[in-house]
């Protein structure tokens, strides 16, 4: 459903953002307070674009994941289908870490606590106060791995009042969630929060093959906190734990297991797959973390965040996606962490404030690759044109491994402040430097087969990957190296408050993404040259302009920005012939992405609330010689100097609608709720193709742009109880969010879910 970018930029101008869901019941927008800068601040203060979600504003949208809260903010967007891989974009720039060796763009904070690479980033929300998703690099204040932006998850901590609350839901796909919070008041000063959510849904796309349906939900979430509140000494002792297990998805293949014939003549329909594997995917994440706020006198105060986390994924996979025998891969990884900060405030109220710290971090990640050539390598063989089909029974169960450990030592200081030059032009700056050290310890292994007893044929050489010698019967190609890692990342504002309500800012922010190194499976040509890659900076520029307006009912914000990316990291297919490819990470010469967000709040009643955002993100290759995959129409090597980014839609937008109408006589409101969202068509491959497969007949490398429509409503009674009948994709919009292609060639497409539906009861004493 196509729309002009422009009409639906000025149709929505005029209304708000799914973001702050902070409001009065008499219509005027309460003051959202914001931590992005680590004091606590006025949302309209502060000079970054920003979008934020609090606890009224999660149960009224109904989100339950991280990925779901994501749609309500333009130029943000979370992939979709598994949790072990999932990215995180902003304003188009983001990166999947399947690979330990890779770090992400976006960094993910719970209560100040860095949640490490993709497989923790979807985290089911579980009784947070507030989301707050800071557009843009954020390198001064968080470190590596923010050059596109920060998402901080804000918990409720516990206080001092009883309070028990719990939740229940059903619809279809037989999905249900339970959820209870309890906070209690243990003596004058200590107080407990524990919550617990329960999370499943049956799949929607079906294995024909083995009769299972595939991406289904299924997860389960824990948190407790004890908090100690004295005169001097605020400490928070809190942990978490998540576990899910579930059938995972990787796509619904469009051509057989080659990428040579279309459809899959094996499963031709809608939503269906072919799989002689179902998909498997397990995830337990948990951490601790302690935190210490000390009044040290004369408005001094110090704040001390130790933490440990410990994220494991474990994913079963049929690579060759269909019902044949071919190849199953097994993916364990594991990454353990351990952070200490420490942030020294300066008194409140003074022209001059400032925050100081230092930052320690140290991760350990490990990561094993095992595919395993299944009974019927006759027909890979045969397809492939290697001339082994007859000896095919002897390649039965034989795998190619990959181990790779990779060890991170980081530490930070920095400075953010900020100076009064007057009364109503304030100074911004900050500086944050860093040093990193990864060490890497990483070999291939693949068994080796021997034709009549005598012929030795390898595995890595039939997948084109490094060989190395043969050691206790298996090739093993072994890589060990050390890189070390600086950066300097300033930042630099300006705001001028145009009235009391009104500011307009303009900022320089900087960061860095560190090096890192491909643990994967590489050609023998990548393996001899070594598998690091360059560390990744970025340079923004933003102007804005925040306030409130219309007597405290009209909140918005603009912010116009450019973010100009140099030694750009790339996780990209490479060839590696017999049409085989593999993911492998180089840099990109330069990414510019430009653009500007709009957003809104608005009450032009008590009982009336719109809200509205929209986004417009130019995200390209300013520089990309010899960039070009195997699908490039000029092939390899092509120059991709002025592509768009892959999955980095020019415009999305945001709409809400939200009426409350009083029930005297029940002392309750009849809630109505209406939540539009929009994203346009984008290419989702750097070649920016549109068709692949035999004579280019098959759609692929790019998605149509689509909108969404969500529906709820509901009886709440004041504080106590709420009954809610609510719809996702209500118009039951069949769209894709992403069309990627896999080892083998196999075109597939990751279809968005389809309507869903159910009934939503509260209770709260």
């Amino acid at each position: 459903m196509q729309r002009s970018p422009l009409a639906l930029s000025l149709a929505l101008l005029a209304a708000g953002t799914g973001a702050s869901g902070a409001f009065a019941q008499q219509g005027l927008l309460e003051e959202v307070i914001v931590t992005a800068q680590k004091r606590s601040e006025s949302l309209e203060d502060v000079p970054i674009s920003m979008a934020v979600m609090g606890t009224d504003a999660m149960n009224k949208t109904g989100v339950r994941q991280m990925r779901e809260l994501t749609e309500f903010v333009p130029n943000v967007s979370m992939t979709s289908g598994n949790d072990s891989s999932t990215a995180v974009r902003i304003r188009g720039v983001g990166a999947t870490t399947r690979n330990i060796g890779f770090d992400t763009r976006v960094g993910m904070y719970l209560d100040g606590v860095y949640l490490g690479q993709s497989p923790a980033q979807n985290l089911d929300i579980l009784d947070l106060e507030r989301v707050e998703i800071a557009r843009g690099p954020q390198g001064t204040l968080f470190g590596k791995n923010t050059v596109a932006g920060a998402i901080n998850l804000i918990t409720n901590r516990p206080d001092r009042e009883f309070m028990t609350e719990v939740r229940g839901e059903y619809g279809n796909l037989d999905s249900h969630r339970v959820s209870a919070i309890v906070n209690a008041p243990l003596t004058d000063s200590i107080a407990a929060r524990f919550s617990v959510s329960d999370n499943h849904r049956d799949g929607f796309v079906k294995n024909i093959t083995t009769g299972t349906d595939f991406n289904e939900r299924d997860g389960t979430s824990y948190r407790g906190q004890i908090r100690y509140e004295g005169d001097r000494v605020d400490f928070n002792l809190a942990a978490d734990y998540l576990e899910s297990e579930r059938v995972s998805f990787f796509g619904e293949a469009v051509t057989d297991w080659s990428g040579t014939v279309t459809p899959d003549p094996l499963a031709p329909g809608d939503l269906e797959i072919s799989n002689n594997v179902d998909n498997y995917e397990k995830r337990e994440i948990w951490g601790i973390s302690a935190t210490a706020d000390i009044e040290l006198g004369r408005g001094y105060s110090l704040r001390s965040i130790t933490a440990y986390r410990d994220t494991q994924s474990h994913r079963i996979q049929d690579s060759d996606q269909s019902a044949y025998d071919l190849l199953k891969v097994d993916y364990p990884d594991q990454y353990e962490q351990w952070s200490q900060e420490l942030q020294f405030f300066s008194p409140e109220g003074e022209r001059l404030q400032y925050v100081a710290g230092l930052y320690l971090y140290d991760q350990r990640a490990t990561s094993e690759r095992v595919p395993t050539l299944g009974s019927q390598t006759d027909v890979l063989f045969d397809t492939l044109g290697v001339p082994l089909a007859p000896f095919s029974d002897l390649f039965t169960g034989a795998s190619l491994n990959t181990y790779g450990d990779v060890d991170t030592e980081s530490w930070a200081a920095f400075i953010n402040g900020t100076y009064e030059l007057t009364d109503r032009l304030t100074l911004g700056f900050g500086a944050r430097y860093t040093e990193e050290e990864k060490t890497v310890d990483y070999a291939m292994l693949g068994d080796v087969v021997y034709l009549g007893g005598v012929v030795p044929v390898t595995i890595a050489q039939i997948f084109g990957v490094a060989v190395g010698p043969i050691v206790d019967g298996r090739t093993t190609a072994v890589y060990r190296d050390s890189k070390s890692y600086d950066d300097f990342s300033p930042t630099l504002s300006l705001t001028y408050a145009i009235s009391d309500n009104v500011n307009v800012y303009a900022k320089y922010s900087s960061a860095f993404k560190s090096g890192g190194f491909n643990v994967d499976f590489v050609s023998q040509n990548a393996f001899d040259n070594g598998l690091d890659f360059d560390t990744e900076t970025v340079d923004a520029y933003e102007i804005g302009l925040k306030g409130t307006a219309l007597e405290g009912n009209l909140r918005f914000a603009l912010a116009g920005f450019q973010m100009t990316f140099d030694d750009y990291q790339l996780n990209q297919y490479i060839d590696l012939g017999n049409n085989l490819s593999a993911m492998t990470i180089r840099n990109a010469a330069q990414v510019k992405s430009r653009g500007f967000e709009v957003e809104t709040t608005w009450y032009p009643s008590p009982a009336l609330m719109l809200q509205g955002s929209v986004g417009y993100n130019d995200a390209e290759f300013e520089d990309f010689p010899g960039g070009g995959s195997s699908r490039h129409p000029d092939g390899l090597g092509a120059d991709l100097s002025g592509n768009k980014l892959p999955l980095a839609p020019e415009w999305s937008a945001a709409f809400a609608v939200q009426h409350n109408h009083a029930i005297d006589a029940w002392n309750a409101e009849l809630v109505t709720r209406i939540d539009w969202t929009y994203s346009d068509g984008t290419y989702t491959t750097e070649d920016n193709v549109r068709v692949a497969g035999p004579g280019g007949n098959v759609p692929y490398g790019y998605i149509d742009s689509y909108d969404v429509l969500n529906a709820r409503i509901g009886v709440e009674a004041m504080e106590h109880w709420s009954v809610y009948l609510w719809a996702r994709n209500l118009l039951d919009e069949e769209y894709s969010l992403n069309t990627p292609a896999d080892f083998f060639g196999t075109i597939a497409e990751f279809p968005a879910d389809p309507r869903t539906y159910g009934v939503e009861v509260a209770y709260t004493f």
